[in-house]
């Protein structure tokens, strides 16, 4: 009695994995796929339409080919259509996607059938489309013209590609001519070709000849205090920059002071500066009016300064040549 229940349950299990199995071959049996042509005669490099459709389930899992630009061979693809689904029924789904075809080519060219997928749980198959034949013919010859010409070529505008060369030769002729005229300029002057380039004068040079402007300029002695201890304070902040590098036009005096206090300490140069700078300060922004014989004086403590401390200037700068080092600086006072 075991026995055969037994082998009833082996039974059912087989005829149930039976039926399972011919449920998706109904399935797939049931799906079906067209590869059509609008027509099967074009003209050289014409176009033809290609429309693929698959009818399924609406359960089934049916997979369209993925196209490059060839669909075989000289068919190329010149467009692709989006993919689009409709119903035909309660349980059908129609879905559909065309191609655009050219061919640049003479002759009979076929076309394989076109693999659609289709996929259960169980299985996977492939189902084909219908193949097709496409005929490509050349363009047709009108005999009874005569023969013509081959037609003219057309003018086109010139690019900046083709151009740019001839402008840089013309741009190379005229410096030519320009250089042989400033050539022929500068020896008929007996001057040289290429001039040099003055060398920049020291700091302390350039100072002590802004202070000599400053005194024969007279300010003080016109009413022009402030304007005078302006100029005084900016020839010596300039001179500080290109003296020590420190950024003293950018500064206030107290900047300047703790900057400057690094460098010289506390002895008389570090002094002179220090009452020349509160003393300007008093007169551009205290309005004070100080003595003509102060004024004097402060002129000469900047003349000072410049002369004392640009002694170590010369010492520190081994590479300058001795005439550079002991040329006479004309004083000032």
């Amino acid at each position: 009695m075991k026995k055969d229940l037994r082998i009833m349950k082996s039974i059912i299990l087989i005829i149930g994995f039976i039926i399972l199995f011919d449920v998706d071959t109904v399935v797939a049996q049931l799906i079906r796929v067209h590869a059509t042509l609008d027509t099967n005669t074009i003209e050289l490099g014409g176009h033809v339409n290609m429309h693929l459709s698959v009818e399924k389930p609406a359960e089934a899992i049916v997979e369209f080919p993925v196209f490059n630009d060839t669909l075989y061979e000289a068919v190329e693809i010149r467009r692709k259509s989006k993919l689009d689904s409709s119903r035909a029924g309660r349980n059908i789904i129609i879905l559909k996607q065309q191609l655009t075809l050219t061919v640049f080519d003479t002759g009979l060219f076929y076309i394989p059938p076109v693999p659609f997928v289709y996929k259960s749980e169980r299985f996977v198959d492939t189902i084909r489309s219908a193949a097709n034949y496409l005929e490509v013919r050349s363009f047709p010859v009108d005999t009874t013209y005569a023969i013509r010409d081959i037609k003219g070529i057309d003018k086109v505008s010139l690019s900046f590609r083709e151009i740019y060369p001839f402008v840089l030769i013309a741009l190379g002729l005229i410096l030519i001519v320009w250089f042989a005229i400033y050539y022929y300029k500068k020896r008929k002057l007996n001057e040289p070709i290429i001039a040099r380039v003055r060398p920049v004068d020291p700091p302390d040079v350039i100072a002590l000849n802004e202070l000599e402007k400053l005194k024969n300029e007279k300010l003080w002695q016109q009413g022009k205090t402030k304007e005078y201890y302006s100029r005084l304070t900016e020839i010596i902040r300039t001179y500080l920059e290109g003296r020590y590098g420190i950024m003293a036009l950018e500064q206030t005096s107290f900047e300047i002071l703790l900057a400057v206090h690094d460098i010289l300490g506390t002895g008389s140069n570090y002094t002179l500066l220090k009452n020349m700078l509160e003393l300007s300060d008093l007169v551009k922004f205290a309005k004070a009016d100080p003595e003509p014989g102060e004024n004097m004086n402060q002129l000469e403590n900047a003349v000072g300064f410049v002369n004392n401390t640009r002694h170590q200037q010369k010492e520190e700068a081994g590479e300058l040549s001795q005439d550079q080092y002991h040329e006479t600086v004309t004083d000032v006072i």
